[in-house]
């Protein structure tokens, strides 16, 4: 089953494959090549410090260069294993059966899929958070503080990935503390807060400033679409994601709608401690994703965005397995329902996946340096992306960090280089 679904899972993730789109990726990039070659500086940007994107990164980079392959691969590999690590939690908390579904559900999600080949945060904090909740499960069965301060270094680590991982080892230290689990609440406490003290002992080493993650903070205020989110605050709060998660779309297709309703029907059937620990797991942080504050002293709600709350669809998948797969034992004609529910929503996930690949962001300019790429690869000759104080000084620096990573060996403005330059509608162009 695991092999099964891992093959599938990577053979949806290359057919929707996407690549470089010269955003997030690129400055994700330029940091974990400044930790490779031993120039890294703390700078106020919130990418600058997520190092569990950065360094494994910048290993990746250190062992095997800057490539295409290379940036991608990190997201690509955690992406394949989500689905096979979900039906693992599964097979444990329900079955065999609610194994399939969940882990079928996650390898077809649309926006799982969209985003496996982009070097962004989601997908590798997922994937950790996935890991660390098996742990944390024998954890619990076991009452082994070991495993449990163990589990809460790991969830130290998803937020190393990502900060929004903080509010998922709330959830779990609160089921622990909830059930009673003394010996599991501490030490899964204890283990993330040492990475937490960890990461603010190297601010102070760095800078003298304990609490620079506040800096980042501020430029991700100033720079995202977090001021657009501000000025239309009711909206944001109370429509924007609720219409994302409820109207079937490209990035959700069917599987928002559909895990929802039933983890809704699990929610009121059952109240098992199971029930109770994917509700938290689930709840926790999708309520500081719409309603939290990125400032103290201000109220200032984030942008938004499918990828930001893909990952809590992971706990409602768990709910919505079990359900399907108690439904499949009582009778053939519920079986044969849940069956084409399943398949029908993989089907439009794939479909939806597919429609939404290298599609985007700057991949237009993408798709057309790999083109100059090509015709300077084989003409012999370089590619000199152009300088300018003016607006177009942005798009000459992501055009030259891009073919940094697409095509390091035609990077270069000694000779006679082919210039980049825009052209009238602001795509890359060459001229002699």
């Amino acid at each position: 089953m695991i092999l099964t679904l891992g093959a599938v899972s990577l053979f949806v993730r290359l057919l929707a494959y996407t690549g470089l789109v010269a955003s997030d990726d690129l400055v994700y990039s330029y940091f974990a090549e400044q930790i490779a070659d031993g120039t890294y500086r703390l700078v106020p940007h919130h990418f600058a410090i997520r190092y569990g994107v950065l360094l494994p990164l910048a290993a990746l980079y250190r062992l095997f260069g800057v490539h295409e392959w290379t940036t991608v691969i990190l997201p690509l590999a955690a992406s394949v294993l989500a689905p096979p690590l979900a039906a693992l939690l599964a097979l444990r908390i329900s079955g065999p059966g609610a194994a399939w579904i969940v882990g079928l559900l996650l390898a077809c999600f649309p926006v799982e899929v969209r985003y496996a080949s982009l070097l962004v945060p989601e997908p590798i904090m997922e994937t950790v958070l996935l890991f660390v909740a098996l742990l944390y499960l024998i954890a619990v069965e076991r009452r082994s503080p070991l495993l449990a301060f163990l589990a809460g270094v790991g969830f130290g680590c998803a937020y190393l990935v990502k900060e929004t991982a903080a509010f998922v080892v709330m959830g779990f230290c609160l089921f622990a503390v909830l059930r009673k689990e003394w010996r599991v609440a501490g030490p899964l406490a204890l283990g993330a807060a040492l990475v937490a003290a960890a990461e603010i002992g190297w601010y102070w080493s760095q800078v003298g400033d304990p609490l620079f993650r506040s800096q980042a903070l501020e430029f991700h205020n100033r720079t995202s679409g977090a001021v657009e989110a501000n000025r239309y605050l009711s909206y944001r709060l109370w429509k924007a994601y609720p219409r994302m998660m409820l109207v079937p779309n490209l990035d959700f297709g069917l599987h928002s709608l559909v895990a929802l309703t039933l983890g809704a029907i699990a929610v009121l059937r059952d109240r098992s401690a199971r029930v109770l620990w994917l509700s938290l797991w689930a709840a926790l942080p999708f309520l500081f994703l719409n309603f939290g504050s990125t400032r103290i002293s201000t109220y200032w709600v984030m942008p938004v965005s499918p990828r930001y709350i893909s990952f809590v669809y992971v706990p409602l998948f768990l709910l919505a397995g079990p359900l399907l797969s108690a439904w499949t034992k009582r009778g053939r004609w519920k079986q044969g329902l849940v069956t084409l529910l399943v398949s029908g929503t993989c089907a439009a996930g794939l479909w939806c996946g597919f429609a939404t690949r290298n599609t985007g962001y700057h991949t237009a300019e993408v798709d057309r340096l790999r083109q100059l790429i090509a015709e300077a690869r084989s003409s012999g000759q370089q590619l000199c992306t152009f300088r300018d104080p003016r607006p177009q000084a942005m798009a000459g620096s992501r055009w030259r960090r891009t073919v940094r990573i697409l095509g390091p060996d035609v990077l270069g403005c000694g000779g006679d280089p082919r210039r980049v330059v825009p052209d009238s509608r602001g795509l890359p162009t060459l001229v002699l």
